[in-house]
């Protein structure tokens, strides 16, 4: 026959809810635990001991509910550590005496994720095409999405052979309308021969304050060679003959705008091209062009029609 106390003791169990699983460092965690007890008793108003991996009180979270069968607690919130790596906390629930009945400390494991802050970049303003050896110049973004403060931060521009070839660093410039895209400007050096180049802007991982991740874009060097003719191009109203002016004409990869008396000067190499003359209500035209000398081009552009009314 067992003794009165062993009459006397209870079972406890205890479990905790983890949002989000998978967390950004130094963010926040969201727990909220679960006490059940047989047999049933209401443990509304005690609380659950929150321990972390070195075993250190990071907090208490009360219990505030009881539907006779189970014990809830509020959410309680945790800042995640700085530290990339997968955690595990306890939760205790300390021994007590309720109702004459003893129930033993019990604990349960929390487990989550902390990732590095993410890092994107973004690089645009490169001219469409660039003569071999010249210089240009670009512009470079990097956000983190948690808006952190990336001021000196440092990225580099790498080649088509993963050599790096130039290094920036974020001023604190923001990009008008956004909330944390750093921009800073650089200025870069074209390949020494002609060819389209895939280059790459990257930001290197970081451990120092808050981590974050390697953030990395590609982006494409169209490299020329020198100009060595001028195509002068003329656009006019194929009905009046009037010049257009802000006409657009392009030689892929060269471009220019007609002035005000419907005239554009681009500066090609020797060379088959397509030639293409656009303008706003206009339909666009396209003529294919050998330039092996200095040449001028008449265009006449149509209106587009005028779609019919039902």
């Amino acid at each position: 026959m067992g003794s009165q106390s062993d009459k006397m003791r209870g079972h406890t169990t205890c479990a905790v809810d983890v949002s989000p699983g998978v967390v950004d460092a130094g963010a926040d965690v969201t727990l909220q635990g679960k006490v059940s007890c047989s047999p049933a008793c209401d443990l509304r108003g005690h609380t659950l001991l929150i321990k972390d991996q070195t075993g250190a009180n990071t907090g208490r979270v009360e219990i505030r509910e009881f539907d006779g069968v189970t014990n809830t607690t509020g959410e309680f919130v945790v800042k995640a550590p700085f530290q990339p790596g997968v955690y595990t906390w306890l939760a205790v629930s300390p021994a007590l005496v309720k109702e004459g009945v003893s129930y033993m400390q019990v604990s349960t494991p929390i487990s989550f994720t902390v990732n590095p802050h993410t890092t994107h970049v973004v690089a645009w303003d490169a001219p469409a095409a660039v003569v071999v050896g010249e210089r240009f110049r670009m512009k470079v973004g990097i956000k983190c999405p948690n808006e952190c403060d990336l001021t000196n931060g440092d990225f580099g521009i790498y080649d088509h052979e993963g050599t790096q070839v130039a290094r920036g660093t974020l001023t604190g410039d923001r990009w008008p309308g956004t909330s944390g895209l750093y921009v800073a400007e650089v200025e870069l050096e074209a390949p020494a021969r002609e060819g389209l180049y895939t280059w790459s802007v990257r930001r290197q991982g970081s451990d120092v304050g808050i981590p974050h991740a390697e953030g990395s874009i590609s982006f494409g060097v169209r490299v020329v060679s020198h100009p060595q003719y001028l195509v002068t191009v003329e656009a006019v109203d194929k009905d009046n003959q009037a010049p257009l002016s802000g006409a657009r004409v392009v030689m892929h990869p060269y471009k220019a705008v007609t002035d005000e008396r419907g005239i554009a000067e681009v500066r090609v190499a020797k060379g088959a091209y397509k030639l293409f003359v656009s303008q706003t209500n206009y339909l666009t035209l396209g003529l294919p062009v050998e330039v092996t000398q200095d040449m001028k081009a008449r265009v006449e552009l149509d209106l587009e029609p005028v779609p019919e009314r039902n």
